[in-house]
């Protein structure tokens, strides 16, 4: 039968059923945690019925639980491993992505540096020369089908199977130059190819005072162009820079070279010297 339990906190009496006995439960009422005696009186008169924290059909169903202190701290430290493994899955997973994303725009970066735009055909039109006022442009029509376009009338001298085309241009515009050497130097041409520092500052006056500034490779049909560019202060003259494209193909290895004030390295006049070169109407430095 029911037993009356008074709340030892509100002191509020209610009726219990009498399996609860001796257990702890929370008073309706209040809510507080109390326990049932066994010896409790029967149901008086004035017992607290409907009460907001419990109904009295939950607690004569069941024991109301009590909330285990341990238990939520075992249940905290579980939920803060949990997201810390969570966390370091993210923050790995983020990691690796960022490395993939870096590693794919330096191999972006390497393809573009290695390309080499299409070579044009025969029939080929270039801008007209700059400063066709000041300069005399010349077209210099060398042996296997290739030629070149100079600033003022080009110098030839021809030893050992060497072509040597120069022209000495001034402090104004510097040291223009194209070299047809009939050796083949096929190693050029391998996918990690690379030319000797002896090799590129070949044909470079003072070279010894300069240093390789930049190098890349631009691939076209069947061959490698190599750029390299060296850069250096010269006695009595300053910064100079010297910009050189070298490739080698059927038998023949061809130096085309630039050599003057870094101040002028990147003008009209020097590229235009560089994309007026063509090889049997293709036109590898237009790039």
């Amino acid at each position: 039968m029911p037993i009356v339990a008074t709340c030892s906190h509100c002191h509020a009496t209610f009726e219990a059923n009498d399996r609860l006995a001796d257990k702890n439960i929370r008073c309706p009422k209040c809510g507080e945690v109390i326990r049932i005696s066994s010896g409790a009186a029967t149901p008086g008169a004035t017992t607290f019925r409907g009460a907001p924290a419990m109904s009295r059909n939950l607690m004569d169903d069941a024991e109301i639980p009590i909330k285990d202190p341990l238990a939520d701290r075992a249940a905290h430290s579980l939920a803060r491993k949990k997201f810390r493994r969570q966390l370091m899955l993210w923050s790995v997973l983020l990691t690796f992505v960022v490395i993939i994303g870096v590693g794919i725009f330096i191999a972006y970066e390497k393809v573009q540096t290695m390309k080499l735009p299409v070579a044009t055909t025969s029939g080929i039109h270039l801008p007209p020369p700059p400063l066709a006022d000041q300069l005399n442009w010349e077209t210099f029509e060398g042996r296997d089908d290739w030629s070149i376009q100079f600033p003022d009338v080009p110098q030839e001298t021809t030893a050992d199977g060497t072509t040597t085309v120069w022209l000495d241009a001034g402090p104004d515009w510097g040291r223009f130059l194209v070299e047809v050497r009939q050796e083949s130097n096929n190693d050029w041409n391998n996918l990690t190819g690379q030319i000797s520092v002896d090799e590129a500052k070949r044909n470079v006056q003072s070279a010894n005072l300069l240093s390789i500034a930049d190098r890349r490779s631009l691939f076209a049909t069947g061959y490698q162009v190599h750029r390299i560019r060296l850069a250096g202060d010269l006695p009595m003259q300053g910064a100079q820079s010297a910009i050189t494209y070298k490739f080698s193909v059927d038998g023949a290895t061809y130096t085309i070279l630039w050599q003057g004030k870094t101040s002028d390295a990147d003008s009209q006049v020097v590229r235009h010297f560089f994309v007026s070169f063509q090889r049997k109407g293709a036109a590898p430095l237009s790039g």
